[in-house]
């Protein structure tokens, strides 16, 4: 009995990543015949620039990558209450190859989009492992399995504001003499250098969209959008200062301030790359902001309220699914707004 519990749950796990797989290979194939006369601008307007994107976007993909989720490392307790009594010290886990995983199949994508050689797929797991296999020792393995742990805290803890607040404090770069200061523009100037992987991100975000565009066409800039409201609402989240001072403007002035510089910067950048009007820019505007500023709000998930679908042997939490979704509004104005 445990033989076909076991078979059949892999036939039932093979085809859910089959039926997944079929429809990212056909949205992939036809995504852009959407829109076409968008796909033929943006062909258009990416001549060399799409592989000096690819490049630098993949390169600080890496570096984030590595930040936040070291490819090798080893939590307390594996190593309390697994390895350590059989005597090994292991840093690979699913999640390291699942990496390898998720950036091999990001650099086939890269050279289809940029009619590449497939063997120069190869270059990002190779980058992957020349930045993240380099620690042997327990100690560095332990800092990064704690590493990894903050930085997919927001998972698990479905609280925005004690993960930022994790991951800001565990990769924050600190100067060694900062000057007191009451300027709340200055305060959060020195915030924004500090998470320094808010601008690593948005260098990540813009250079592989450049390098995809050619492939997914008006696709590719509701995936823009949909990355860049992460970026916004980390620049809005850096200029919250509500918790410690009272007041309109540092709890929700600013951050929505903060949001709009950014949503204004990925609006010139989707006008760069996309020659569209100046109605569906400004739609873009509005709905950067606005899912930028959703998103930097303090929200956490206080009920859990379990919904099955019915036969298709999945549930979910309407909760968990609108944490994670707060700020949709704003990317369906956009794709709204392309088709107008």
């Amino acid at each position: 009995m445990k033989l076909l519990s076991t078979a059949s749950s892999a036939i039932y796990y093979a085809f859910i990543a089959a039926l997944i797989a079929s429809v990212s290979v056909y949205a992939w194939h036809n995504a852009a015949e959407l829109l076409p006369s968008l796909a033929q601008r943006t062909a258009a307007a990416l001549p060399a620039t799409a592989i000096i994107g690819a490049g630098i976007g993949s390169l600080a993909l890496m570096v984030l990558l590595e930040a936040l989720y070291p490819l090798r490392s080893l939590s307390l307790g594996r190593w309390v209450y697994a390895d350590r009594p059989r005597g090994r010290m292991g840093g690979i886990d699913k999640l390291s190859i699942a990496q390898l995983a998720g950036v091999s199949l990001l650099g086939l994508a890269l050279c289809t989009s940029l009619h590449l050689p497939f063997y120069a797929a190869i270059t990002l797991p190779l980058l992957r492992l020349a930045l993240g296999w380099r620690s042997f020792e327990l100690a560095s393995l332990l800092r990064a399995g704690r590493t990894r742990a903050i930085g997919s805290s927001s998972f698990g803890l479905l609280d925005s504001e004690v993960s930022a607040d994790a991951i800001a404090s565990q990769s924050a770069r600190l100067r060694p003499r900062s000057h007191a200061t009451a300027s709340l523009s200055l305060l959060f100037a020195r915030r924004l250098y500090r998470r320094w992987y808010i601008p690593l991100g948005a260098v990540a975000v813009m250079g592989l969209t450049l390098a995809l565009a050619p492939q997914l066409g008006s696709l590719a800039l509701i995936g823009f959008a949909a990355a860049w409201t992460i970026v916004g609402a980390a620049t809005g989240r850096a200029a919250s200062f509500g918790r410690i001072i009272d007041g309109a403007w540092p709890d929700w002035g600013l951050p929505l301030a903060a949001s709009a510089g950014a949503a204004v910067l990925g609006t010139t950048f989707i006008a760069v790359v996309w020659k569209l009007s100046l109605f569906t820019l400004a739609a873009c505007c509005v709905g950067l902001t606005y899912a930028a500023f959703k998103r930097s709000r303090p929200a956490r998930v206080t009920t859990m309220n379990i919904i099955d679908t019915g036969g298709f042997g999945a549930s979910f939490s309407p909760e968990v699914f609108g944490y994670f979704i707060r700020g949709g509004y704003g990317i369906a104005a956009i794709a709204v707004a392309l088709f107008l």
